[in-house]
């Protein structure tokens, strides 16, 4: 067994450019836990695509052109690494989670009704991925075959579909979860009203960091804060009952 923040040779957070939100929430994040200051981590340069095929959004390309660049630079180095996205927020089970011996693939965080069911396996979710070297070294050139293929899957589909490929590889789900995602505003699916309107964007983005904090304990909310929220709220729904006329 192997504490879950030292199990890896690298650390990499993808990260657009132009994120500057996420890319300081994640050094916060990455501070808050220990990792501030390691040497393993870095941020890598996440890959905006300007066309879609054979995915069916850009963003859908993008990303999975971003894990497969820093699975690369692993595969070159021949290490293991544990990919971050830029919206994950560690919890408190990270501190004390341990990957088993062998594992070769780690799921820090993910949705699935079960995720040990590989032949129907509906997970979601990529933003916390740990990948022995041996496994990114046969990961690579399985992701890289699948820009031949028709139709195929976004990366955490694309995780799913190398371990059913690759039964025989250990596979470990974190329970609980070390990693969940940050609410904000996408660089994949379509925008939601409120992140395309600029008033509207910075209530949203405060309404955010708001529950987040709440989520964690980091605030106890009062009157004055019951106050702002129902003021938000309010805000809310007159634009969504303006929106839809």
């Amino acid at each position: 067994m192997r504490p879950f923040f030292s199990a890896f040779d690298f650390i990499r957070v993808i990260n657009l450019p132009g994120r500057v939100d996420r890319r300081r929430q994640m050094l916060a994040e990455l501070q808050r836990v220990g990792l501030g200051d390691d040497g393993r981590v870095a941020f890598v340069e996440a890959i905006k695509s300007d066309t879609a095929a054979p995915w069916r959004l850009n963003g859908e390309r993008g990303v999975f052109l971003s894990h497969l660049k820093v699975l690369r630079e692993a595969s070159a180095k021949n290490a293991s690494v544990l990919i971050l996205e830029d919206d994950a927020d560690f919890t408190g089970a990270a501190p004390a989670t341990e990957i088993e011996d062998d594992v070769a693939i780690f799921y820090g965080g993910y949705q699935a009704s079960d995720p040990a069911d590989l032949s129907s396996s509906d997970i979601i979710g990529a933003h916390c991925m740990g990948f022995s070297a041996e496994t990114v070294r046969a990961l690579v050139p399985y992701l890289e075959a699948l820009f031949d293929h028709p139709s195929p899957p976004p990366i955490d589909g694309a995780y799913v579909w190398f371990r059913r490929a690759n039964p025989e590889m250990k596979t470990q789900f974190a329970e609980p979860a070390v990693a969940v995602q940050r609410s904000s505003r996408s660089d994949i699916a379509h925008l939601r009203f409120f992140d395309r309107w600029d008033g509207m964007r910075q209530l949203a983005a405060l309404a955010r960091r708001g529950l987040r904090a709440a989520r964690r304990g980091e605030i106890t909310f009062g009157l004055r804060e019951a106050i702002v929220l129902a003021i938000i709220g309010v805000v809310v729904a007159v634009a969504a009952a303006v929106r839809n006329g």
